[in-house]
């Protein structure tokens, strides 16, 4: 089929099918000359990254992306779903290769799964800015795992797994759901609640990626202490101990035992705050030289309130003492 052009007054003669290519080559010119220059530019365009910020981030991309269907698609996504600017911005800067994810197929049912596990839309906001790895995750043999097992730890309370992926992106890592269930049955088994392990995984969150090979020997440590299992000081002995060294805390027994005090002195103390152990050695030294030498107090006696070593003697005990020993002067 041939049809009439006219050019400049003179007709000619063109078949539709050339016609057609035409068009075509229209349009794709009309896209490219929608696809901004880089990758460096659409980010800078779309989610207000700096040029320094882009260029960082573009660095990390493997995809070419021929148009910005496909991200602005998925930014609409994130947008629709409760994710703030910032939030989109912090999740691409983190993983910019999220940009070439397919909306329908890999997105939206993993976000769907975690609605319905009863996450809301600013609890995933958080926890995908946070983690934007986990959209690469199997829905079904990583994420909807990993969260029961985080769920049987933290409870129904969003709020804090999410505060506790803040302290560790670990939890959601390939390694959660290897090790958080041995780790959960060790605790148990040294006698700590339930109350207690979470208040754990969220003081000491990278603690449980320690696996149960590296956590035992710390509880063994306290152990020998002499703090029992199952007392209420057994959990702040565990939190105290994963902040130092064996070396450290011979250290501080050694430093201890230097101004006098017995084994059996250190015990009482350990028992009473383990906390006194893991103080610096130069806040120990100048503590014990002011109870001992300016106030008179016995090792026995510091054994039975040890928490007096963890304080500010500038802030806290020396204005304190001047006050009670003034007072104690006018009678």
């Amino acid at each position: 089929m041939l049809k009439k052009l006219s050019i400049n007054g003179v007709q000619t003669m063109f078949s539709a099918h050339i016609l057609k290519r035409v068009s075509s080559y229209a349009t794709v010119a009309s896209k490219a000359s929608e696809i901004p220059n880089s990758m460096v530019d659409y980010l800078v365009n779309s989610l207000g990254f700096s040029k320094e910020e882009a260029s960082v981030t573009s660095a990390k991309v493997s995809t070419t992306f021929k148009s910005t269907e496909n991200p602005s698609f998925v930014i609409d996504f994130f947008k629709n779903d409760g994710f703030s600017q910032s939030q989109i911005k912090q999740l691409v800067s983190r993983a910019p290769e999220i940009l070439s994810c397919n909306v329908y197929k890999t997105l939206k049912p993993k976000i769907q799964a975690l609605h319905d596990m009863g996450f809301s839309k600013s609890d995933l906001a958080h926890l995908i800015s946070l983690y934007p790895d986990f959209c690469h995750r199997s829905l079904n043999d990583h994420i909807i795992p990993t969260l029961a097992i985080l769920k049987l730890v933290f409870g129904d309370d969003n709020e804090v797994l999410i505060n506790a992926v803040k302290n560790s992106s670990w939890l959601l890592g390939s390694c959660a759901k290897k090790e958080l269930p041995d780790v959960i049955s060790l605790l148990e088994s040294y006698g700590l609640s339930d109350d207690q392990i979470k208040l754990f995984a969220l003081r000491k969150t990278r603690y449980l990626s320690m696996g149960k090979k590296s956590l035992e020997p710390i509880l063994i440590r306290v152990e020998n202490l002499g703090i029992a299992r199952g007392s209420g000081m057994f959990f702040h002995g565990i939190c105290a101990l994963c902040s130092i060294s064996e070396a450290t805390l011979d250290d501080r027994k050694r430093i201890y035992k230097s101004y006098g005090f017995n084994d059996e002195d250190v015990l009482t103390l350990a028992r009473k705050s383990p906390y006194a152990l893991t103080v610096s050695e130069s806040k120990l030294r100048s503590g014990l030289d002011f109870f001992m030498k300016e106030v008179g107090c016995l090792p026995s006696e510091i054994a039975f309130m040890p928490n007096v070593l963890t304080y500010s003697l500038e802030k806290r005990v020396i204005p304190r003492y001047r006050v009670w020993k003034g007072l104690k002067e006018r009678g």
